[in-house]
């Protein structure tokens, strides 16, 4: 026959280990506060467009300029201003800006179906998500004296847009560097709503 032990302490200690075991098997299924990631900035948003327009849709010494804060400034989803970038390159007058801002209900009149339709923006098929397009890439009057491209995409809670335009002539920009430019801006925004 066995002897147990009943030893007071003996059953303490093993509780007391037991208690540590759990707690460490716990704690490595869980993240800390120091371990969440930091919130996007700005430039998570805007530098990739910025590397499109340098190897993609190349404008020469295209520069980009924040205009809501810096480079490093938060994009939360409570920010009303949201992200504006313009990416400016002046002897060559071809200039683009890109916005960030949070969804708003698709019933308000500010929100993308009221934009979309108010803008004539149509449908870009072919890509992963739904995104709108404005082609008027060519002049086609003397009235209409800049060549613009726009594009519009949503992935809740943000609708992101990037508009390209020429200022004095037909945008010289093909097929293949929209569809680019909307995958680019479908991606961003995503990896920003994540």
């Amino acid at each position: 026959m066995t002897r147990r032990h009943t030893d007071p302490h003996r059953a303490r200690r093993l509780l007391g280990v037991s208690m540590l075991i759990v707690a460490a098997a716990t704690a490595c299924g869980t993240t800390s506060g120091t371990n969440t990631p930091a919130a996007h900035t700005q430039k998570d948003f805007c530098v990739p467009l910025l590397d499109y327009f340098r190897t993609t849709f190349p404008i020469d010494g295209v520069t980009l300029t924040y205009t809501r804060g810096t480079a490093d400034t938060a994009i939360t989803q409570d920010a009303d201003g949201g992200v504006a970038c313009v990416f400016s390159q002046p002897a060559k007058h071809i200039t683009a800006n890109a916005s960030l801002r949070r969804t708003k209900s698709d019933e308000d009149h500010s929100g993308l179906p009221a934009y979309v339709k108010e803008m004539n923006l149509v449908p870009l098929p072919g890509h992963s998500k739904e995104i709108w397009i404005s082609d008027a890439r060519a002049k086609q009057s003397s009235i209409h004296t800049k060549g613009v491209v726009e594009l519009a995409t949503r992935s809740d809670p943000w609708v992101s847009g990037i508009t390209i335009v020429n200022e004095t002539d037909t945008l010289a920009i093909t097929d293949a560097q929209i569809a680019t430019a909307a995958d680019l801006l479908i991606t961003t925004t995503q990896d920003i709503s994540h």
